[in-house]
């Protein structure tokens, strides 16, 4: 049987300081594993909101 066991702690990126408003909204960690920011990435991509921080997080995003 082989089982899978992390050889080291994945590594964590900073949430943008424009996104951290929704962040701390959702409840979310300032760091992320890769995964998990990729996700978050692709949901504010698709959000529909009037919301101001949406549209903050959204431009701070551009270059990912």
């Amino acid at each position: 049987m082989l089982l899978a066991s992390p050889s080291r702690a994945e590594a964590r990126v900073p949430v943008p300081a424009a996104c951290r408003a929704l962040a701390e909204r959702a409840g979310l960690p300032l760091t992320l594993t890769h995964a998990e920011a990729a996700r978050a990435v692709a949901y504010i991509r698709v959000m529909i909101s009037q919301d101001p921080a949406v549209a903050r997080c959204r431009v701070a995003l551009r270059g990912y």
